[in-house]
């Protein structure tokens, strides 16, 4: 590459970087001042509650709290809240929701930044700009939910394994973020137990990446160590509470509302499985609930494809309306959803939940399933780096999906994960519009050629 073209390149990187770090420095600081003049800084999420009454227990007994809470819900989460009291209990959510806000400020730009020095540095603005202002997931760090903490977990680990790919990748850089990675998917599982088949599919995956088998199994296997610290730590703490060595007790009865004769497929539905107790037990355990529940689904096939197709639709449902279905009712855009404001009258409620409502929403449904679907094909056709990025980005997704299709169908499932179901349909879009243009295949995204 000539000199002149080089510093023309150099220029042009160095301007659209100021460019996104602007744009996420505006939107966090919008986000701190909306802060100021909400009242204690923050919402209850679904489960808001629930976390904030396990809190109590342990500010109460310490530690090892017999709280049911707090083995019913994983006590991963509200570890991380006691432990953010001892800087302030007054102002305990404004700091819960400062620090989650903070944290999903970083991790999206840190993405941003490495999706920039790849081929696809022109979805690096509409990406950070998604990100920033998608008002389901940005309010999300202002909630008290896990959910804002795992997703940005998920966008911080996908970032440093395209860094790493971009680098030397030698082995103190390999160890470095698989440790980085782990410490990520550790907080995660620590919040939500589910999220750790997350992290081992995100570790087998890179590790097929690598060069050898050997590999394979370092990856696998060191990410998998690191990433158990603070879930095994959770289950210490639960037989040191008495109540067993487990990480939570609500696996099994989440799965059982799923399944059934009489399940929808929904959160509110009136599923369950006949699961008897082992003598002299009252009632099932955990663990003998998810065995009755997958029985259930062996033995009923056609059920079980039926409720498939229900959760699947559930799970990619809109936040609200006709086809909406999960535990997103405290959403916060909901406050100023204008499709909810129209729902709030009489002839606006026929609007939204008759024909015109359900088929803009399945519309969108559909639409935000195609693009999803269609950039990860992009990506995977472009081969490289890039194809890792969309194999990387789709693997939590795909899980998580599975992981509602074998509990309930909730659209709060989707939030974890949905800031990389953005970058990937953001990608499905660019794909949409170059073909709709007739544009060659990867020219408007070739690769340039870098200073080092």
């Amino acid at each position: 590459m000539a000199k002149g073209a080089k510093k023309r390149l150099v220029i042009q990187e160095q301007k659209l970087r100021k460019r996104l770090l602007f744009i996420s420095c505006g939107i966090l600081v919008a986000k701190l001042v909306l802060m100021l003049s909400v009242k204690n800084g923050g919402w209850l999420g679904a489960d808001g509650e629930s976390y904030l009454k396990g809190v109590d227990g342990l500010i109460k007994d310490g530690l090892f709290s017999k709280g049911s809470i707090l083995v019913y819900w994983p006590a991963g989460y509200p570890i991380l809240i006691w432990l953010v009291s001892f800087i302030s209990l007054s102002k305990l959510i404004y700091l819960v929701t400062f620090l989650q806000t903070i944290l999903y400020f970083g991790a999206s730009a840190f993405f941003v930044d490495r999706i920039r020095l790849t081929r696809l540095s022109k979805l690096a603005l509409p990406i950070a700009l998604l990100l920033g202002l998608n008002p389901t997931l940005s309010l999300s760090s202002m909630v008290i939910g896990y959910e804002s903490l795992v997703a940005s977990s998920m966008l911080a680990s996908i970032a440093l394994i395209i860094r790493y790919e971009q680098g030397d990748k030698s082995r103190k850089k390999l160890v470095g973020t698989l440790v980085g990675v782990g410490v990520f998917q550790s907080v995660s599982g620590f919040a939500q137990p589910r999220e750790l088949l997350i992290g081992l599919f995100i570790f087998i995956v890179w590790g097929l990446y690598q060069r050898s088998w050997k590999f394979l199994a370092s990856v696998v296997l060191l990410g998998t160590c690191v990433m158990m610290v603070l879930p095994a730590g959770l289950m210490l703490r639960n037989i040191k509470a008495d109540n067993g060595a487990v990480i939570s007790k609500n696996l099994g009865v989440t799965m059982s509302l799923g399944a059934g004769d009489n399940a929808t497929g929904g959160y509110t539905n009136v599923g369950g499985v006949p699961c008897p107790a082992t003598p002299p037990a009252s009632a099932a355990t955990d663990s003998q609930l998810v065995k009755c529940t997958i029985n259930w689904y062996l033995k009923h096939p056609g059920k079980t494809v039926v409720l498939v197709v229900k959760k699947s639709i559930y799970f990619w449902s809109p936040w609200y309306g006709p086809v909406a279905n999960g535990t997103m009712a405290r959403n916060p855009w909901l406050k100023i959803d204008p499709i909810r404001n129209v729902d709030s009258k009489l002839a606006g409620h026929k609007l939204v939940y008759g024909w015109i409502g359900k088929l803009i929403s399945w519309i969108w449904l559909l639409s935000g399933l195609a693009l999803f679907f269609i950039g990860l094909r992009w990506l995977w056709s472009m081969g490289g780096l890039e194809r890792q990025v969309g194999v990387l980005s789709s693997v939590p997704i795909f899980v998580a999906w599975l992981t509602s299709i074998g509990t309930i169908g909730d659209h709060r499932f989707r939030l974890p994960t949905m800031g990389l179901s953005l970058f990937l349909q953001v990608a499905g879009y660019f794909e949409v519009k170059r073909r709709l243009a007739g544009a060659p295949k990867v020219v408007a995204l070739e690769p340039r050629g870098r200073a080092r």
